[in-house]
């Protein structure tokens, strides 16, 4: 619980220092706040900012002595803006982090042959450690923090990631205070969009919403240059799968752009514009221009946001644009602080609960879809606790996702699993738009924890339009929906293509079929403890039999279609006890 409260407490200063850096138009005011912001969460001893002036690379200011009690007594104040520092003074790894615009870590200043000039001042000062983090703007090397470390001191990988967003976002402020002093212009016109991209920002912390912040991004990176379209692209970089939203002010089911990015991509520039392009789209609309900036998380380009046809674009719209892929990189390393938050905490929020679980799991899942369509369950664990798990949720006005699994094993491995599929679903349901994204996502979050227990578990995943009446199910190794007809008929035509079971592969992906439901009055999902039943001659219950109550029963109301198929099952087994869990879920008509 201590490495996840350390996470969540960083993400929440990562958000309030990005709302300082988007609300401010002034480093130097801020600056101090958000070194404190940093180190109230992660553990070096201190740290200090330097910045070059004008591309000057001779000499280094440092300009968080105000903070730093013990850098006036090394250097004296001789400069506004911060002690004026002749770089050559500075350790070679220093020189090298700035050359080669990565971040350098030295362990051990007394064993690293590249600090040996320092080694006086670090006993002097008590540190033994040190960490450099280059601010990088356009390409360019404009400063550089350092963090200490005494021999007490500790920082994990983790720590070093948080650590290079916190930069990124120096990064972030020193451009819009340089661009604030050169232009006004522009600043007005960065004004309301750096404050609407602070609100995403936040909306993406406390929501988890990656699609709605890009698109929201997209829209600001279309008004901020006067593009006709944007587009924003991140490579995933645990998956094959690409992240992308798009913006178009004429047209918003059209992107013309998506054909260039590769070509973009391939460009070494991190940014650029072209007004003279001219390139055909199969619809017969042009690009005549476009103009682009490449996302990049410390050494890493990691995608692109890329604008076109504006009438002219400038040096000031690219510079605008590398400050909003700066925000995206930020938004983006979040977004990842959250999917490992959601992963590790999943146990810790659903577990509490343990003796009701399962009961607390499924109640709240009988949903009144519409008029016409509701959803309705019947769940009889084999134990106390089962591995039979359905669990529904109403997502907006429209839609609603529900799963159905069944988890291989019973008692409490059942149940640990249980309440990390449904931690990671109730996530995933207001990331993803589709069963398939929901279900590859789950898989990839929970492949590590199975793939250690020894488990895995079949499922369904669901999503129902209530208003068009659309129905779009993804299948990881599960019985196939059965489908009966106005007719009372079980429909053939629609078979739900299967992936393999969660768990079995960590880059599993998964498909989507969607069907339109109002000709069917009932539609029932299960699992394997009702085919299974076996009468007194070890015959099994099956799908046949199954099929054939619907077909009798599709017609009445939900309540009395559990009471039949209970009597139905007791008699059929000739007792009131079963090996193993029964789900029974029906989206009927009312």
């Amino acid at each position: 619980m201590g490495n996840s409260n350390n996470d969540v407490s960083k993400m929440k200063n990562l958000v309030d220092i990005s709302a300082m850096v988007t609300q401010s138009t002034d480093f130097f005011s801020i600056k101090d706040r958000i070194v404190e912001k940093m180190l109230e969460v992660v553990h070096p001893a201190k740290a200090c900012v330097n910045l070059f002036y004008k591309n000057n690379y001779q000499h280094a200011y440092l300009v968080c002595s105000e903070t730093l009690e013990y850098i006036p007594q090394v250097f004296p104040m001789n400069s506004p803006r911060g002690v004026k520092i002749d770089f050559s003074e500075y350790p070679r790894y220093v020189h090298e982090a700035v050359k080669t615009k990565k971040i350098i870590y030295i362990k051990n200043i007394f064993e690293d042959e590249r600090a040996k000039e320092e080694r006086e001042l670090a006993k002097a000062e008590g540190y033994i450690g040190r960490i450099v983090f280059p601010f990088i703007i356009n390409d360019a090397v404009v400063g550089f923090m350092t963090c200490f470390l005494t021999a007490n001191d500790f920082i994990t990988d983790q720590d070093i990631d948080f650590i290079s967003s916190v930069a990124s976002l120096i990064s972030l402020s020193i451009e819009i205070t340089t661009k604030n002093n050169n232009t006004q212009l522009l600043v007005h016109k960065l004004r309301g969009a750096i404050s609407s991209i602070n609100e995403a920002t936040r909306k993406l912390y406390l929501n988890k919403n990656i699609n709605g912040f890009l698109e929201h991004l997209s829209k600001q990176a279309c008004n901020i240059t006067n593009s006709k379209e944007a587009i924003i692209i991140i490579n995933e970089q645990e998956y094959r799968n690409k992240v992308f939203n798009y913006y178009n002010t004429e047209d918003k089911n059209k992107i013309n752009v998506y054909p260039i990015v590769e070509s973009i991509l391939s460009q070494e520039a991190m940014g650029a514009y072209s007004n003279n392009v001219g390139v055909n789209c199969k619809d017969g609309s042009k690009i005549e221009s476009y103009i682009y900036y490449k996302l990049k998380d410390k050494n890493e380009i990691i995608g692109c946001i890329v604008c076109a046809n504006s009438r002219n674009y400038t040096n000031d719209d690219l510079n605008i644009l590398s400050i909003l892929a700066k925000q995206v990189a930020v938004g983006m390393k979040l977004y990842q602080y959250n999917a490992e938050e959601v992963k590790h905490r999943v146990l810790a929020n659903e577990l509490n609960i343990l003796s009701q679980q399962q009961k607390l799991i499924m109640d709240k899942s009988q949903l009144d879809c519409n008029e016409q369509k509701e959803l309705t369950y019947y769940h009889r664990p084999a134990r106390v606790v089962g591995g039979d798990f359905y669990y529904a949720m109403r997502v907006d006005e429209e839609n609603i996702f529900y799963i159905v699994a069944d988890v291989m094993g019973h008692g409490m491995v059942s149940n640990y699993v249980v309440a990390m599929i449904k931690g990671a679903f109730k996530v995933l349901c207001n990331q993803y738009e589709t069963p398939g994204e929901i279900m590859t996502n789950l898989n990839s979050m929970l492949y590590d924890e199975f793939d250690k227990m020894g488990v895995f578990t079949t499922c369904l995943i669901s999503k129902v339009n209530t208003v068009k009446n659309v129905m779009s199910v993804s299948n990881a190794g599960h019985y196939s929906p059965i489908i009966i007809e106005e007719n009372g008929v079980v429909c053939r035509d629609i078979e739900c293509k299967k992936g393999i079971p969660i768990g079995i592969m960590d880059d599993a992906e998964y498909d989507n079929n969607t069907f339109e439901i109002n000709k069917y009055p009932m539609i029932c999902m299960y699992t394997d403890g009702v085919l299974e039943i076996k009468n007194t001659t070890k015959e099994e219950y099956g799908t046949s039999r199954l099929e054939g109550f619907l077909k009798e029963n599709f017609n009445l109301k939900p309540e009395h279609v559990i009471d039949n198929l209970k009597v139905e099952l007791k008699e059929f087994a000739g007792k009131d006890s079963y090996d193993d869990d029964i789900l029974v879920v029906m989206l009927k008509d009312k």
